[in-house]
This record gives C-alpha cells, structure tokens and sequence, in this order.
C-alpha cells in the first residue's frame, strides 16, 4: 500500500466494494504503525481527488479531508496500538462522501512561459480576484521552478486568513492533509484549494503587526462563548499562527484581523493557576465519563506534564463505538486536544468543561 502502484488498488477498492469487503484493508492498516502512516496516506490522495466540499453550516465550507485528517491525528497519538475503529470510521467516511463533479485539465505551460521571470504577486492577485484560470497557470509556474512543494498552498492560506469563517479550516485541512501526504503528488490537493478559493474575489485588509501581538488574550472568550464552530476555527488560527512558513508574517496579520473582528480581547493574568490538587482519578476517560469537570481538569494537567496523548484516542473510539457521531465531532476533538497542549495553565478548567459539554452533546443525540 505504501507504493505508488498500490493506491489505485485503495481507489478502486473503495469506489467499487462495498463497506464489508474491504476487510483486508482494515486489516493491514492496523497492523503496524507504517501501514497506518500509509493507509491515511493514499486516503486522503483519494479524498482530495474524489470528493466534492460542501457547505457545513451557513457559509462555512468543509470537505471530508476535515474528518479525515482529525481522525490521522487522534490515530497517530497511540501508534503501538493502531486504532481500528478510526480506521473503520476513516473508510466509512470516504465510501459516502459524495463524489465530485470537477473535472480539471492539466495545466501544459509553454517554454516561454517558464523562460519569463516568475512573480509570485500575478497569483496572489489572481487568487485575490478570483480569476480561476490565471491562478491555476500562475501555480503550475510555481510548482515548476519551486523546490517547497507547498509554496502554493501556503500563498493560499495568506489569503484564506482574511476569510477564516467561510475557508479558514477547509483550507488548513487540506494544507496539513498535503504536508502529511508528502511532496509525491501535491496536485489534488493544491487543484481541491484553487477550485473553492477562486469561485470568487477574496479582498485582503492590510494590517501591522507589533513584535508582541498573540491570540492568547481572545482565548477566554473562545472557551466561554464561542459555538462549536467558532472554537475549531481558532484551534486552527493558534495552529496556523505558529506555523513555520516564509508567509508567516501575512498569516498573523489576517488571523488578528479576525480575532479582533470575531472575539473579545482581555490581558492575561495568572490568577486561577490551582490545577495541581490532589485526586485519585487515574484515567482521563473515567472523569469524562463521570462528568467530573475537577478531576478532568487535574488529569489534563497531568497529560500536559507527562506529554501523554493517548487519552483522545481513546475517547474517539468510545464515541464511535457507543454513539452516533458526525464529521465534525472528530475535528472538535482534535481542537481540544491540540489546544490543550500549547494553552497557559490558568485556561486548563475552562478547557475541561469545554470537552465535558462536547462530550455530553454528543452522548445525548
């Protein structure tokens, strides 16, 4: 499966066979922690490839790249065990995901086209305009002369971060499904990106920047008052703002923007920093399920301190076995657990009620 000529096979398998014929697949991807890296591999060249975004929730638009990369995440933090039922819930998720309609020629660009300086603005412009078919030829000059494979995508992001509500974690799912995939085939994934981001004009505000600007002081107003989706989408800007890219700098200014725009904003203080008490709680999955948000906020400082994420992978496997669960709820998820690495400590309660009341709606459908 880790071979180029191994992933039609995957494509055929699932477009063709039905749920329980693809048996042998579960099978080895659980097998060892490289077919797992492989399987989620040729997944999501599947899914950029095949599937079609749509919008989840007003303009909000998502793709089961999403979901999938989500459930990779909450795999891949206990890799001694592989999960079989996210890799049961990953293909179910591919199987009926709708196809897409999109049929893409590939771009041929003449040699003097590549004998012309490149200027990277002409797609930023293009991007910025939304004029698909100069943006999709200005990338195919990128991609030639680059040697970052993902030096499209991240000019992509430096617009998306100025319309984070509509395309912010649609486009940085795709981009991490890229990074993950590796440089082997890039362009389904950079093709999924320009068809939804060039579907129309995406203006970009300018914006300063002081050396000491963060997202912390929004965060407190996110864990108390932010909805689901609006939570996800700022694990995604702390995410991005910390990315290592030679557009980080762009990145920051579009995702203040928007914090500001979106959140309110409060200082940090040190004050409710009393994690540390005593409890005889052994098992982060008992105080979620005792719905016990002080013992859950002691053992989330515990996993803080020992660098232990296996808990969430547990926990998704607890929902998929025992409730009804949706796309999102993996992405949901996934937000938690990666806030709850890099938050400072006096948030870590708020974090706690937080994953208490996604795990109780879920429980209740």
């Amino acid at each position: 499966m880790n071979t180029t000529s191994e992933t039609p096979l995957l494509s055929s398998l699932l477009i063709e066979s039905e749920l329980n014929d693809l048996k042998n697949v579960i099978n080895k991807a659980v097998s060892s922690d490289i077919d797992l890296r492989s399987f989620f591999k040729d997944l999501f060249r599947f899914s950029a490839s095949n599937h079609c975004t749509y919008a989840a929730s007003g303009e909000n638009r998502t793709h089961p790249l999403l979901a999938l990369n989500s459930l990779k995440n909450l795999a891949a933090l206990r890799l001694d065990s592989p999960s079989r039922p996210i890799v049961e819930k990953a293909i179910e998720i591919c199987h009926h995901s709708q196809a897409s309609d999109d049929s893409l020629t590939k771009i041929e660009l003449r040699q003097e086209e590549l004998d012309q300086p490149l200027f990277t603005q002409d797609f930023l412009r293009a991007v910025v305009e939304g004029d698909a078919e100069k943006a999709r030829r200005e990338a195919a000059k990128i991609a030639v002369v680059s040697d970052n494979y993902l030096a499209v995508i991240e000019m992509i992001i430096e617009v998306v971060t100025h319309h984070m509500g509509e395309l912010g974690t649609f486009v940085y799912g795709v981009y991490r499904s890229a990074v993950f995939s590796g440089g082997k085939e890039p362009e389904p994934f950079m093709n999924l990106l320009l068809t939804e981001v060039t579907k129309q004009p995406r203006p970009i505000e300018t914006a300063d920047l002081s050396g000491d600007d963060s997202l912390y002081p929004f965060l407190g107003d996110v864990l108390k008052n932010s909805d689901d989706r609006d939570f996800s989408l700022f694990s995604t800007a702390l995410r991005l703002w910390e990315t290592d890219s030679p557009r980080q700098s762009g990145y920051r200014k579009g995702l203040k923007l928007w914090a500001e725009q979106q959140f309110k904003s409060k200082p940090l203080t040190e004050e409710n920093d009393n994690l540390r008490k005593k409890s005889s709680v052994n098992s982060i999955i008992k105080a979620i399920k005792d719905n016990n948000p002080a013992q859950l906020t002691h053992f989330l400082s515990r996993v803080r301190a020992e660098d232990d994420w296996s808990w969430t992978t547990e926990l998704a496997e607890s929902w998929i076995k025992s409730f009804k669960t949706e796309e999102s709820d993996f992405l949901l998820l996934d937000s938690l657990q990666s806030l709850t690495r890099v938050v400072p400590e006096q948030f870590i309660p708020l974090l706690a009620g937080r994953l208490l009341q996604v795990n109780l709606s879920i429980s209740e459908r």
